[in-house]
């Protein structure tokens, strides 16, 4: 086995053992208790939508009269909240007492922000989409559904403001499910995450209304079978499969450049590179489990992948031009006579580094995320077989890889990696762009003739489409000036 095979093996191995760590022990955290949802929180859900039209409106006598209202529910129901999720109890708290400070000063924009943030405390205290004290959150898939067609119903009734509100509500709670979603199927996870999406942007066009009612419908007819699933561990072990296979793939083609070209460093940086990647999505993985619930950290979650996923593909576009343009043997050789086998320059390898770090946060958080929402639904004997079995097909397939293309010539393995690096460019692109647009720092604007394939990262929108198409461009003229200067080179060669 090849040294870099090993390097593989040993960081694959090392997840595995965390991950059934963090499976095990959210597992032992999670008991079979459920809450029904409080009826009194539906009136003080109420009273904050009231306090918030006239926080818009300017008036702040009647925002205090709400206020009041909702400051009543507080006082009565508080040791209630406090004996099922203290982390809630603690959370509003501070939320009340910031508007009634916001009250005291004047600063009527600070109210509005904090009611806005009281506003989705509240709802996830309704949904059961909190952390209880035992560490488990209450929000199925079955709920997640059944708030879907509240939504379609406000959005049926013209009720468009209230639609778009709980919409926003559904995105930020979608981290609650998107593991009983995606273990079951990868595709109804693609399409549910551009639907989001999309009812954000059609809801937010008073020309494009009318086209949210299908979208709803489309969503509640592909999660709603999902939503009694029982889960396997082969269910566990797909999860690890399908997301981390395009990690995968950028760490080979990293290790097959750093064999080729002799440099032990530039492997060692790609091996640690991927060991700290791995090592923050378990540390944030465990932080979830046992610290905050999924609802919570849902935009942070969006965030991350949307950031990591653009500085990923920007790193990649590089990669894959590199790739390319060193296909050829000769300039290969020449590549290497002006190098020291050992001595890549240190911004290369750190940056080498740095992908790999990136490729592995942009699929491995997500993986980690997915299988501790998995982790109550099934024995952590049965998890922690299903990751064990997933990572060791992992395992196999980078053996290939890197066996493979340490026996291939230099031309095919590097221009194979080039598509495939450039593949992968092209598809974080448009899944961080489109994590942005669901964490709301971007807009959720939707143009019609906009490809729509979620499964490749395609969405209608050109805040996503638009940079794939500037580095769609940005490869095929690198394409043209490498064929065009291997031309001019060849009869100056010949010569």
């Amino acid at each position: 086995m090849t040294e870099s095979g090993r390097s593989i093996l040993r960081v694959l191995l090392v997840l595995t053992i965390w991950l059934a760590a963090a499976g095990s022990a959210s597992v032992a955290a999670l008991p079979g208790a459920s809450y029904a949802a409080d009826a009194d929180a539906e009136q003080a859900a109420a009273d904050i939508d009231k306090l918030l039209q006239h926080l818009d409106a300017g008036d702040t006598a009647a925002a205090k009269q709400d206020f009041a209202a909702v400051k009543k529910w507080w006082t009565a129901d508080k040791n209630d909240v406090k004996s099922r999720s203290l982390d809630l109890a603690m959370e509003i708290d501070g939320q009340i007492a910031s508007i009634s400070l916001a009250f005291v000063s004047g600063n009527l924009d600070e109210a509005k922000a904090q009611a806005s943030n009281l506003r989705f405390s509240v709802t996830n205290w309704k949904d059961g989409a909190y952390t209880d004290n035992n560490g488990k959150s209450q929000l199925t898939l079955s709920t997640y559904v059944l708030k879907l067609r509240s939504a379609a119903d406000l959005a049926k009734h013209g009720k468009w403001d209230e639609a778009r509100s709980e919409v926003k509500v559904l995105q930020q709670q979608w981290l609650a499910v998107e593991g009983d979603v995606v273990s079951r199927s990868q595709s109804v996870y693609n399409d549910s995450e551009r639907d989001l999406v999309l009812l954000d942007g059609y809801l937010s066009d008073p020309n494009k209304r009318d086209q949210a009612g299908p979208i709803f419908d489309r969503m509640i007819d592909s999660l709603a079978p999902l939503a009694d699933a029982h889960y396997s561990w082969w269910d566990a072990a797909l999860i690890p499969i399908r997301e981390g296979f395009e990690a995968l793939l950028v760490i080979g083609a990293l290790l097959m450049y750093a064999k080729k070209a002799g440099s032990k460093p530039a492997r060692r940086w790609v091996v640690g590179g991927s060991a700290v990647g791995l090592a923050t999505c378990v540390a944030v993985g465990f932080v979830v489990a046992l610290a905050l619930s999924s609802a919570a950290f849902g935009r942070n979650n969006m965030l991350i992948n949307g950031w990591t996923g653009v500085l990923a593909s920007v790193l990649l576009l590089y990669v894959s031009y590199w790739l390319h343009r060193h296909s050829d043997a000769k300039r290969w050789s020449r590549y290497l006579a002006s190098k020291s086998s050992q001595a890549l320059s240190g911004g290369r390898m750190f940056s080498l580094g740095l992908l790999a770090f990136f490729a592995i946060v942009r699929e491995g958080l997500e993986t980690v995320l997915f299988l501790i929402g998995m982790a109550g639904k099934m024995p952590g004997a049965q998890l922690a077989a299903g990751i064990a079995a997933g990572f060791g097909v992992l395992a196999a397939a980078a053996l290939i890889i890197v066996k493979a293309g340490s026996r291939l010539p230099i031309r095919p393995v590097f221009l194979v990696s080039s598509v495939i690096v450039f593949y992968l460019c092209f598809k974080f692109m448009g899944s961080g762009i489109h994590s942005l647009q669901m964490a709301g720092v971007l807009p959720a604007t939707i143009q019609d003739g906009l490809p729509d394939f979620a499964s490749l990262s395609l969405y209608p929108s050109w805040y996503s489409t638009l940079p794939q198409l500037l580095f769609l461009a940005a490869g095929v003229v690198a394409v043209i000036v490498s064929v065009w200067t291997g031309r001019r080179r060849g009869p100056a060669t010949r010569s």
